[in-house]
C-alpha cells in the first residue's frame, strides 16, 4: 500500500484537506481517497451507538488513521481502531521523537508534563545551604537523602511521583499553589530553587530532560505541536467526504462536524491522554 509522505494531516490541522465536504451515497459513511467506510462498519466501530457526537468522533478517527497510513484494513472493532491510531502516532516518533525537548523545557510556562523533584526541609536546614551544596557538586538525590524530612522523598532521591507511580505529571494535577509559587520564583528546568509552601521551605527541581526516560505516549504528547507544524507543511492532498446524515468534514479544524454547526477556529494536535 502507498504510504502518504509525512501525511498525518488528519491528526493535526491540515488546510490542504479539501474544503467542507459531505456526501450521501447509500451505505457509505465516509471516504478517504479510494478507501470507504460503510455504515455497517461504522455501526460496529461505535458498538451500535446512535449518539451523534460518538458517531462523528469515530468517523474522524477512521479518517485520521486512513489518511496517515493509506490503509483501511484491520479496523473491525473499536479497540482495533484505537490501536491503529496509536500505532500511527508511534510511527511518527521515528521522525519527530526528539521534537518534544523544547516543549518540555518550557516547564511551568507551557509544558504539558512536569517532572519534579523536591526536598522539604525542617527548620534546622536553610534552603540556601542546600542550594549551595547543589551548586558545588552534590547531586539532588544525595541532598534529598540527607535533608528531606519526608521519608518517601528521601527514599526516591526527591523524585515526586503520582499515586500510581507516574513521574511526569500534567500541570493541572499539581497543587495550584505550588505552580504559582514556582512561577513567582522563576523556576526553570534544570535549575533548583528554594520556595516556601505553607511556611515550610522546599528545594525543588524541574528535572532536566536528559535524565528522564519518557514513554512513547509521553513523547507524543510533548512532540505534538512540533510534529503538527512539520506535517502541515508537507501534507499530501487527499479527497475526504462524509455522509450528510452524519455530518461533514471541515478542513479548517480537521474534524467531522454536524451540518449547520459552527466549527471552532483553534484546532489542536490530537494526542492520547497520558496517565498521571
Amino acid at each position: 500500500m502507498r504510504r502518504l509522505a509525512l501525511s498525518a494531516g488528519a491528526l493535526v490541522v491540515a488546510a490542504s484537506f479539501s474544503s467542507c465536504s459531505s456526501v450521501d451515497s447509500g451505505n457509505t459513511a465516509a471516504k478517504v481517497g479510494d478507501h470507504q467506510l460503510t455504515m455497517d462498519q461504522l455501526a460496529t466501530l461505535t458498538d451500535g451507538s446512535t449518539d451523534g457526537a460518538i458517531v462523528r468522533k469515530t468517523v474522524k478517527t477512521w479518517i485520521e488513521v486512513v489518511a496517515v497510513t493509506d490503509d483501511a484494513s484491520g479496523m473491525t472493532t473499536p479497540a482495533e481502531l484505537s490501536a491503529r491510531k496509536l500505532a500511527a502516532l508511534h510511527d511518527l516518533l521515528d521522525q519527530f521523537g526528539d521534537a518534544g525537548q523544547a516543549t518540555y523545557e518550557l516547564g511551568i510556562n507551557g509544558s504539558p508534563l512536569l517532572c519534579l523533584s523536591a526536598i522539604p526541609l525542617d527548620t534546622t536546614v536553610a534552603g540556601s545551604k542546600v542550594l549551595e551544596e547543589l551548586a558545588t557538586g552534590t547531586t539532588f538525590a544525595d541532598a534529598a537523602k540527607a535533608y528531606s524530612n519526608d521519608q518517601t522523598l528521601a527514599s526516591s532521591g526527591g523524585v515526586v511521583r503520582s499515586a500510581d507511580g507516574i513521574e511526569c505529571i500534567a500541570p493541572e494535577k499539581f497543587n495550584p499553589t505550588l505552580l504559582s509559587t514556582l512561577a513567582e520564583a522563576g523556576a526553570t528546568v534544570g535549575t533548583p530553587a528554594a520556595i516556601v509552601l505553607s511556611t515550610q521551605e522546599v528545594v525543588v527541581l524541574l528535572r532536566p530532560y536528559d535524565e528522564l526516560t519518557f514513554s512513547n505516549d509521553e513523547l507524543i504528547q510533548l512532540s505534538a505541536n512540533d510534529m503538527g507544524a512539520a506535517l502541515r507543511e508537507s501534507y499530501d492532498w487527499v479527497a475526504i467526504s462524509v455522509a450528510g446524515r452524519i455530518g461533514m468534514w471541515d478542513s479548517e479544524t480537521a474534524d467531522v462536524v454536524a451540518i449547520g454547526s459552527t466549527p471552532t477556529t483553534s484546532p489542536a494536535v490530537t494526542v492520547p491522554a497520558t496517565a498521571g
